[in-house]
């Protein structure tokens, strides 16, 4: 499949009159290891290759894909998407030209450099420490997940681009037990590019990290709920931000008017404590790429700036209904999916404020230092999120490990009572699901003092 031959299947896809013409090539590789009791598991590898066209006309967009890559199958794919428009073609014939990336996340330690033993020498080493640092850790639980994936991306402005990505993504769960009680805390370390990523990584200090964490869960006494000041700890509390409030961000949403936040460009929007960026080129971070899924660069989007609402996420179809620039967002879990304005790496940027002062300031509170999952109404921002990890605060001081706690509220109100911003910004990995399917992001943020967010929880006896 050369240059040629993609602007062969973009021209024939533009014949009865189609006005927007795309086609998405993906060749993928994944494995997923399991490393459990003591030994690997499991390893799950997979393989996917397919082509995905886009047409789109005025307001009529159509989306087909297929795994047969040969030409019968890819011809009949697109007699069937174009035959919708029944026209003439509008369009003179295109000639595509290949425009040069420079892959800045390319690995220094490539995955089959990376072999199963030293795969399995990490795992050991991991297990090992944990075992022998703690007599109640009773399991070790290790995800490492790695990608190659190629696209090649052509559609009717012209253009032609290719990229190769690679990712890695390492779960670490320890489990300890005492008296017939067992409690569980995890870690996770991913990267846009190869294995030297895990030398950044100090091991045993992570695991110190989480078998302390899980020791206080074990002792933890139900939470009282309420409405109280929070502290929200650096790093995976950012979920709170890409959820209830940048999911009303993206186009999808914004294009038709809906959302908390539409039509509001320019408007003081949070308090001024809130700068929330969304970057797709940080470097080698689990979410971020050269190029998105449409074939545009990624940049770093600004999206509130001190309080303000500045930029949206916006994608290559909805930037003509809302005449708005691409801001190169747009993402697809795989070739089967249409791109949609996806985030990539989203986060609060830094403060001047510490979490020492942030915790002297209140007198009852709660200090939520693991988020974990939740759900959130896109269209209203109300949200409700489980806190894996969580310790009450009394008189300025952190005091008792509390469980059963969730956080209440709605995200447009919420970024509106941050009343301390931390300097320790951390990122997260993760990912995220919507119309487009997964697709990795990152979350991130510094601590934060919230002035108030609804705690659900057991009431006060």
């Amino acid at each position: 499949m050369d240059i040629k031959y993609f602007e062969k299947l973009v021209n024939k896809s533009l014949e009865t009159g189609a006005g927007f013409s795309e086609v998405f090539y993906e060749n993928k590789y994944t494995n997923n290891y399991l490393f459990l009791s003591s030994k690997i598991d499991k390893t799950t590898p997979n393989f996917i290759s397919g082509i995905g066209i886009r047409l789109s006309r005025d307001s009529k967009t159509v989306y087909g894909s297929t795994n047969k890559l040969d030409d019968t199958s890819i011809n009949n794919l697109i007699d069937d998407l174009s035959s919708v428009y029944k026209s003439n073609r509008i369009i003179d014939y295109i000639n595509l030209f290949e425009e040069k990336i420079d892959n800045k996340y390319k690995p220094v330690i490539e995955l089959e450099d990376f072999d199963i033993g030293k795969k399995k020498e990490l795992f050991k080493r991991i297990d090992n420490y944990a075992r022998n640092k703690d007599k109640n850790v009773s399991q070790v639980q290790i995800k490492l997940f790695e990608e190659n994936q190629d696209v090649i991306i052509a559609n009717s402005t012209g253009k032609y681009i290719k990229d190769n990505r690679v990712r890695i993504r390492l779960d670490l769960y320890i489990f300890v037990s005492v008296d017939g009680k067992m409690e569980a805390s995890y870690s996770r370390f991913a990267t846009m590019g190869g294995y030297e990523f895990l030398d950044k990584i100090n091991f045993e200090e992570e695991i110190d990290k989480l078998i302390k964490e899980t020791n206080d869960k074990i002792i933890a006494v139900p939470c009282p709920g309420g409405e109280m000041p929070v502290v929200i700890a650096a790093g995976f509390g950012g979920v709170i931000f890409h959820e209830a409030c940048v999911h009303s961000l993206e186009a999808a949403t914004t294009a038709k008017n809906s959302g908390p936040f539409a039509n509001m460009i320019g408007s003081m929007v949070a308090s001024n404590k809130v700068t929330l960026i969304d970057d797709g080129t940080l470097n080698s971070e689990w979410g971020s790429v050269n190029i998105d899924d449409e074939g545009n660069k990624t940049k770093k989007n600004i999206l509130i700036e001190n309080g303000i609402l500045k930029s949206y996420l916006i994608d290559e179809l909805n930037s003509k209904i809302m005449n708005m620039d691409i801001t190169g967002s747009g993402r697809r879990e795989n070739y089967t999916y249409a791109p949609t304005a996806r985030m990539n790496n989203t986060y609060l940027a830094p403060g001047t404020d510490t979490k020492e002062d942030m915790i002297k300031s209140i007198k009852y509170g709660l200090y939520a230092h693991k988020m974990g999952g939740g759900s959130v109404n896109q269209n209203t921002s109300d949200f409700n999120f489980a806190v894996t990890s969580a310790y009450m605060i009394r008189d300025g001081k952190i005091a008792e490990s509390v469980s059963d706690v969730c956080l209440i509220g709605n995200g447009s109100e919420i970024i509106k009572n941050v009343e301390m911003v931390g300097s320790d910004l951390l990122h997260d990995p993760g990912y995220c699901g919507a119309d487009s399917g997964y697709v990795p992001v990152n979350v991130g943020q510094p601590t934060i003092k919230v002035s108030k967010i609804l705690v659900g929880g057991k009431d006060d006896k």
